[in-house]
């Protein structure tokens, strides 16, 4: 992991964990700390400076936001995903965010927020920046889960989002190419908007649970894809 910052900037920073959570954070998205890797408390604690109790705390969140797990005495470890999983994951994603949209709709939530990320993905898409693409795309659903009012609903879904988004999405492309895939994939998103404004929950609870599947498909191509390094 490369030392973001200085050991005096970590202790002179009542937030130190939050710090070292963002370097972390940083660090595996990068791809420098890889899936299944261990993070030894004390070494890191070492090799910044600082206290472990405080690279524990930030473990601690990372792994609330699933980018990292503990086995049963183990050391934290960053997270990874099995292929054969990945269908297990879109399964129970769908049933979650069929939910949040559903409960989304009945509270005729403002959806001003979730517009402008949808119009910041065009924007990614017209400069080719996949990195943001993804940024954006996963803010929407994140976003999408908070609006649903229901704090156990969005945490279930955080944990279960961000390593799908890190460890598998982001990494099916290295790069964006050809922008056709990308520009069907706002309209999904446009059209999971369209539906919750209509105003009928069942049928936004629906729409939605088609348009994951058909993310799920469209997944499934690219780790294929690229499995066969096509």
């Amino acid at each position: 992991m490369t030392n973001g910052f200085e050991s005096a900037a970590y202790n002179s920073n009542p937030l130190i964990k939050d710090n070292i959570a963002a370097q972390f954070r940083l660090d595996i998205l990068a791809g420098r700390l890889a899936p299944g890797e261990a993070i030894v408390e004390g070494k890191w604690a070492t090799q910044l400076g600082v206290a472990q109790s405080s690279v524990r705390a930030a473990l601690n969140i990372l792994e609330s936001e699933g980018f990292v797990e503990r086995g049963q005495g183990r050391s934290a470890q960053v997270a990874r995903i099995p292929m054969e999983n990945i269908p297990h994951f879109f399964a129970v994603r769908s049933v979650l965010e069929s939910l949040a949209a559903r409960l989304v709709t009945e509270r005729q939530t403002d959806l001003g927020e979730l517009d402008q990320v949808v119009a910041d993905m065009r924007s990614a898409v017209s400069c080719r920046n996949l990195a943001a693409f993804y940024e954006r795309d996963l803010r929407f659903h994140l976003m999408l889960c908070e609006k649903s009012g229901n704090p156990v609903l969005t945490q279930m879904l955080r944990r279960l989002l961000v390593p799908l988004f890190t460890f598998v999405i982001i990494r099916t492309h290295e790069e964006m190419g050809e922008t056709e895939r990308w520009t069907r994939s706002i309209g999904q998103h446009e059209a999971i908007l369209t539906v919750i404004r209509a105003g009928d929950p069942e049928r936004a609870a629906a729409e939605v649970g088609k348009i994951l599947r058909y993310f799920s498909t469209d997944i499934d191509e690219l780790t294929r894809e690229k499995s066969r390094g096509t």
